[in-house]
């Protein structure tokens, strides 16, 4: 009978691992402790594989605009997008963990940021308190449980010619499959939102990084369509 019991007690922990258990241990993929993932997210070693000044460029973020980075973690892109938006641009750090939002708001105190505003979000929403350019989502859609629902509510936020950037894994370029999203599968999602790809680009062998938007305002979307007709 003991042995029985381990052996529950295990299948059940590996449940919430994979973000299958009861409570809050269901609401997303598990997220390891603020203290131990800030440890792993800034090393040095890993920085070099973000590529963040290549994204930003590939962005053109400037001065004045509105981003709100989701799933924030250690800021490790939320501070050098402030940098690239200030003076007069707000960068929104979006996360559920209060703990990693005290360490960006302090990230950005040391280095002089004064443009970044932590938001605590919730499971299924981020919150945010304002209309923004650009939502960015680097490597987070997949720990996000209910992804289509997350997406249907942070399009509301978007400005009519805001972007929505995806940065993830398809599942056939991991070991670790079952945590990845294909990215048909974003496009999808996106589509039913009335976005659409507007630029794709390869920055990364191993990851996808696509910019979504509507056919509206200033959209990349029109702008290819007129420059199709004129020719």
């Amino acid at each position: 009978m003991k042995k029985q019991a381990k052996v529950l007690v295990f299948v059940f922990g590996l449940f919430c691992l994979l973000g299958f258990g009861i409570g809050t241990a269901s609401a997303q993929l598990a997220q390891l402790p603020a203290k131990e993932y800030i440890e792993r997210m800034d090393r040095d070693a890993r920085a070099g594989d973000l590529k963040i000044d290549q994204v930003i460029a590939k962005l053109g973020l400037k001065p004045g605009d509105i981003v709100a980075d989701i799933g924030s973690g250690s800021g490790a892109f939320s501070i050098p997008m402030a940098k690239a938006i200030a003076p007069n641009g707000i960068l929104y750090a979006e996360d559920i963990d209060k703990d990693l939002l005290a360490y960006v708001a302090d990230k950005a105190q040391k280095e002089g940021v004064t443009n970044i505003r932590t938001v605590l979000g919730v499971y299924d929403d981020p919150k945010l308190p304002v209309r923004i350019d650009v939502a960015f989502f680097h490597r987070v859609l997949h720990m996000i449980e209910h992804r289509q629902l997350f997406l249907n509510n942070t399009a509301p936020y978007l400005k009519p010619d805001g972007r929505i950037v995806i940065i993830d894994k398809n599942p056939e370029d991991s070991p670790n499959s079952w945590m990845w999203l294909r990215q048909s599968d974003v496009d999808t999602w996106m589509a039913a939102l009335s976005f659409y790809p507007a630029e794709k680009y390869g920055v990364f062998d191993d990851k996808y990084f696509v910019v979504y938007q509507r056919p509206y305002g200033n959209s990349v979307l029109l702008k290819r369509r007129t420059a199709t007709a004129e020719r």
